[in-house]
This record gives C-alpha cells, sequence and structure tokens, in this order.
C-alpha cells in the first residue's frame, strides 16, 4: 500500500536522506522538514535531495505547520530521530491525535552494529512491555529466526566528521533560520574543544594507566562495583530520570556506597567515552570520597578502558539508564537502573533500593535476558549503522520491512 511519509529531524547525517530516497524507489511518497542549515544539508547526500520544506518559524508555530502539512501532503507516517526534542513533540501530539504510525529511530539498544527503530518513541517512551512474562520463551520460538548481525563498518572519526559539518552548516545559515534552538544543552563548539583536550591525554597517558588500574582488579581478591558514567547532554539523564546530571549521580552513588557497601570493596567510576571533560572528574571523586570519609583506595577513577573485562568480576553495575546494562546483563553481572530504562524489570534488575544493592544483589535470569533480548533484536533493532556509507546502507535495506510492513501483519 503506498504512504506518504513525513520526516522530522534525523541524525547528524545522510541516513534520513538515503532513506527517504528508497522509499520514493519503493513508490511512496516522502517530505521532510528542514529546521536548520545541518537539516538542509543532510538532504543532498550522495544524489539528489528528497522533497523538503524549510521551517523558519519558532517552536510556537510548529502545531499550526505540522496540522497544514499533514493534510496537504496526506501523511499517513511520522519519521523522526529521538521523541524528545522541542521540535518533534508538537508533530508526536497531533500524529497520536489522528493516529498516524510513528517511527523513532535512535542509537542501538544492543551495540555495536544496531540501530533502534521503535513504534511510537524510545526509551522510557517505548511501548515495550517492562513485565517478564511478555517476554518468557520467546527466544525458544522457532518462528523468530535469530538475526545474523553483521558489522556495519565506520567508526568515531566518520561520525565526528558528519557532525562537525552539520554544527558549521548551521553556523553558516543561521541567517535563514533564525529562530531554531538546538535540543542540545550545550553548544558544539564547546563540546569540541573538550573532545579536543580529551583524546590526545587518553591515547598518550590515560590508556596504559586504565591497562594497569583494571590489571589490578582484576586479580584483586577485593570485591569492586562499576559505575559507568553517561553524559549530561544525553536526554536519557535530562528526561528520564531524577537523577538529572552526572555529579549528582556520582555524589549519591559515592554516599550510599560509604554507608552501605561491604568495608573491603571497591568502587569504579568509569568516564563515558564522548564525555567532554566539562567536569573535572577527579577532584570530583576526592572531594566526595572526603566529604563521606571513604578512603581514596577504595575508589578507583577511569577515563577509559575494556568495560567488558570489568563486567566480568564486578559484583554489581550501578547506571541510571545507559545500554551498558544490557552488557552487564548478558555477561550475568547485577544491575540496579536509577532511571527509566527498557530493560529495568524483575528478574534482570535489581528491584530495591540503592542502598540494599551493595550486600543484596542478584544475578539477572539469563534465560530471562536471552528471551528479552531476541524480542528487543526482533522488533527494534536494524544491523547497521548511521554514520558510513556501508552502514547506512545496511540500515535503509533492514529499515524497508519495518516502514513498509502493514501494521496488522507487524503486531502478530
Amino acid at each position: 500500500m503506498k504512504r506518504s511519509f513525513l520526516f522530522l529531524q534525523g541524525v547528524a547525517s545522510p541516513f534520513f536522506a538515503e532513506l527517504g530516497k528508497a522509499l520514493i524507489a519503493d513508490g511512496h511518497e516522502v517530505v521532510r522538514i528542514n529546521y536548520c542549515g545541518g537539516d538542509f544539508l543532510s538532504g543532498y547526500y550522495f544524489s539528489a535531495p528528497i522533497p523538503y520544506i524549510n521551517y523558519r518559524g519558532n517552536t510556537d508555530g510548529l502545531a499550526t505547520f505540522y496540522q497544514a502539512t499533514f493534510d496537504q501532503h496526506n501523511i499517513t507516517d511520522v519519521v523522526l530521530f529521538g521523541d524528545t526534542r522541542p521540535v518533534h513533540s508538537p508533530a508526536l501530539t497531533l500524529a497520536k491525535k489522528h493516529s498516524l504510525a510513528i517511527h523513532v529511530y535512535e542509537e542501538g539498544y544492543f551495540r555495536p552494529n544496531l540501530v533502534t527503530l521503535d513504534k511510537g518513541g524510545v526509551n522510557a517512551n517505548s511501548s515495550l512491555s517492562r513485565k517478564p512474562k511478555d517476554y518468557i520463551g520467546f527466544a525458544k520460538n522457532d518462528n523468530n529466526a535469530r538475526q545474523t548481525i553483521k558489522s556495519s563498518g565506520g567508526g568515531l572519526a566518520i561520525r565526528a566528521w558528519h557532525d562537525i559539518r552539520y554544527h558549521t552548516i548551521n553556523f553558516l545559515f543561521k541567517y535563514y533560520f533564525p529562530h531554531y534552538q538546538s535540543h542540545r544543552p550545550v553548544r558544539a563548539l564547546r563540546e569540541y574543544w573538550g573532545w579536543t583536550k580529551r583524546f590526545p591525554s587518553l591515547f598518550f597517558y590515560y590508556n596504559g594507566k586504565a591497562k594497569q588500574e583494571i590489571s589490578k582488579l582484576l586479580l584483586s581478591e577485593n570485591p569492586f562495583y562499576l559505575l559507568p558514567l553517561q553524559l549530561d547532554a544525553d536526554s536519557q539523564m535530562r528526561i528520564h530520570s531524577t537523577i538529572n546530571t552526572v555529579t549528582d549521580l556520582i555524589k549519591t552513588t559515592i554516599e550510599s556506597f560509604a554507608k552501605h557497601a561491604p568495608a573491603n570493596s571497591k568502587l569504579v567510576i568509569k568516564v563515558h567515552p564522548l564525555d567532554p571533560w566539562f567536569v573535572n572528574y577527579a577532584t570530583l571523586i576526592t572531594a566526595t570520597a572526603k566529604r563521606f570519609h571513604v578512603s581514596e583506595d577504595r575508589l578507583v577513577h577511569l577515563e577509559t578502558g575494556d568495560l567488558n573485562a570489568l563486567l566480568t568480576r564486578a559484583k554489581g553495575t550501578i547506571l541510571v539508564n545507559s545500554t551498558v546494562g544490557t552488557t552487564a546483563l548478558s555477561l550475568g553481572c547485577p544491575v540496579i537502573a536509577l532511571g527509566t530504562a527498557i530493560y529495568d524489570m524483575e528478574g534482570l534488575t535489581y528491584q530495591g533500593a540503592l542502598d540494599d544493592f551493595w550486600t543484596n544483589a542478584i544475578a539477572p535470569d539469563l534465560k530471562l535476558f536471552e528471551d528479552f533480548q531476541q524480542y528487543i533484536l526482533q522488533h527494534t533493532q536494524i544491523n547497521g549503522s548511521f554514520y558510513n556509507q556501508k552502514g547506512i546502507k545496511m540500515a535503509v535495506q533492514g529499515s524497508m520491512r519495518f516502514l513498509t510492513l502493514d501494521d496488522a501483519l507487524a503486531d502478530e
């Protein structure tokens, strides 16, 4: 059946442009909205641009604009990346009101080599069940063929290149889109400066230091817990958690650790790979340890390091809603999620308070996790990448089945 797709803001890469072209080639209608110069540029990758509308107004006029666009183009489906951006909220409200199909992309719930395409919303807004009974036995069902996950190629460099180009064009086209405001709480140039300072330090100093620290931890008989940090700019932290900053997360965790963790245990705090170094974690950790009377040798600060090696030995993992949680669960490591996570359910994560987790944590049910994982892979994960030509081609091909499949068949 012929569909009419409205593309809202996408990831800072050619992915949405190539996906739109594939849908047009399949006989569907597509129109995309450009909110800024970066969006405009993204429509021109690799070949001719897909049809577009430039929105140059402010957010107050978006609801009226979207309603007119829905009517004019007989929209049946809305496609977007990230469902919490200010430019997306009015469209989602109207789409739900008119019972339009909503397709939300996000980084993969499982990584690497996967991207997420969830119906209605992602992460905390996903329609995925949080009840174990809805997943039990799924992996054993012969009708659910397992997806063969292939390498999508690419890496951090190509992703950074797309991001830099996107925000450079935003700056150059600022006069044409005068009312556009990014969903990111920090200006891109400030993040780039932070990464410029951090990445050389990782290569020349912190990589070696982390290997030494992790080696000591793995050889020691002392138990340790892992706290993998997220990013303050992440909507998972800002919107889907009562702990809104990484600083608060560190302070909350160290305080609980000081009061309730076994005396011979350690807390390993690992910084996010893309952290821009706005916070001096060494100073923060030292000051917080002093405040709660924790000896410095019980706290280990890692800027980088082998996460899987840590998870195989950790007594437990404390996080907000990071995808590190799925890796930890797959390795049998106990997890407590302090925010809203799709995997936060009885049988997988600890359902009690953080103060009790240190001594009462239990390993996840690996059979339940396998069922949960296979269900998520089959229903929301697409093999590919948003950032390089090979990965984009894979993700576009995988997306077509999800986007064009009749909803009645998709729900069977």
